[in-house]
């Protein structure tokens, strides 16, 4: 179904935009996904799903909307803006197409462990830009855990910093990640997720990079020969509803609301590593040939990458990077 008329469905279905909260009409609460059914991600949206419904006595209805059924996470979070649909969980990189410091938080070679990337987010730094969601009309209310981003192609394994050059490689539509690609010495190229699986069986791309569950729940290791674990990029997805929706509900409301999310959100913390466990050896059973950098060659390719990280963190914003990188070192120090 195009988006013009899936937008044309909902505003029919919710009546100029499901806003209004009276005393005998649920709420209709749509939200898009831009994962298949099997993601953990959707099975945490199950939890606040049931959460949110049982805990508002049935005021918010739950829709769940996987597989980018309500468009793609840039098309969601549009119609979010015009009340259509009222939630989206999209990663940095998108959200960064509305609010452009979101981009930071994607770039790659930031997050040596899951521990230090969910201390910085859960504290100062991530409330910060959490904040400057509203003045794009929405509003965050937490970090979803995806795990790091690792390359798949179908030329060679991926041993050495070397093994790059030359390699069309799919990467997500961030700027940023196209710069550092590039000065890896591959020839990145920006695709939507659902093109990549075709692009990779007709040769179109060499490869692409995603985080494991991302590789098996959309099948691109049957399409892909060379798995490297790069780890080069921690990832996340952000909770997202529009802020005008949002205001509209009454304080409980919120408050329900967000308590689903913190569900969720925990969900997917736990449920990231063992799914990305099981995402592996589904990967390996397939005949992929699956490669561990070792330290020093992955220090030497995060080496190169480096100088191009501080550049378009500082081209996106300068002091808000820089607060990124002390909030880092503070969680590493905390950690020790």
């Amino acid at each position: 179904m195009k988006f013009s008329k899936v937008l044309i469905a909902l505003a029919v279905s919710l009546s100029v935009g499901g806003l209004s909260n009276t005393a005998n009409a649920a709420i209709n609460m749509k939200v898009g996904l831009g994962v298949p059914e099997n993601h953990f991600e959707v099975r945490g949206m199950r939890l606040f799903e049931k959460y949110v419904e049982e805990k508002t006595g049935g005021e918010i209805q739950v829709d769940l909307y996987p597989s980018t059924q309500l468009g793609s996470d840039k098309e969601v979070l549009e119609s979010i803006k015009v009340g259509i649909a009222q939630m989206n969980l999209p990663g940095p990189a998108v959200l960064g197409g509305f609010v452009k410091d979101a981009t930071i938080l994607s770039l790659p070679y930031l997050f040596d462990t899951q521990e230090i990337a969910d201390k910085v987010v859960d504290g100062p730094w991530g409330q910060a830009l959490s904040k400057k969601l509203e003045k794009a009309g929405f509003v965050g209310l937490g970090y979803g855990d995806f795990g790091y981003r690792n390359v798949t192609n179908n030329v060679r394994p991926i041993t050495k910093l070397e093994d790059f050059h030359g390699l069309k490689l799919r990467v997500m539509q961030n700027p940023s990640h196209i710069a550092v690609f590039r000065a890896l010495g591959a020839n990145p190229t920006a695709m939507a997720l659902p093109e990549v699986f075709s692009a990779c069986q007709q040769g179109v791309i060499d490869g692409q990079e995603n985080p494991l569950k991302n590789i098996s729940s959309n099948k691109f290791h049957e399409v892909q020969k060379y798995l490297t674990l790069s780890q080069h990029a921690y990832e996340w997805v952000l909770f997202v509803v529009g802020k005008r929706w949002f205001d509209k509900l009454t304080p409980e409301q919120q408050q329900i609301i967000q308590e689903g999310c913190d569900i969720a959100k925990d969900y997917m913390r736990k449920a990231v590593q063992q799914d990305d466990a099981e995402a592996l050896e589904e990967i390996k059973a397939a005949g992929v040939q699956v490669t561990e950098l070792t330290p020093e060659e992955a220090k030497r390719i995060k080496d190169t990458a480096w100088k191009v990280v501080e550049e378009e963190g500082n081209k996106v914003n300068k002091e808000f990077f820089a607060e990124l990188l002390q909030a880092i070192d503070e969680a590493k120090a905390s950690s020790n």
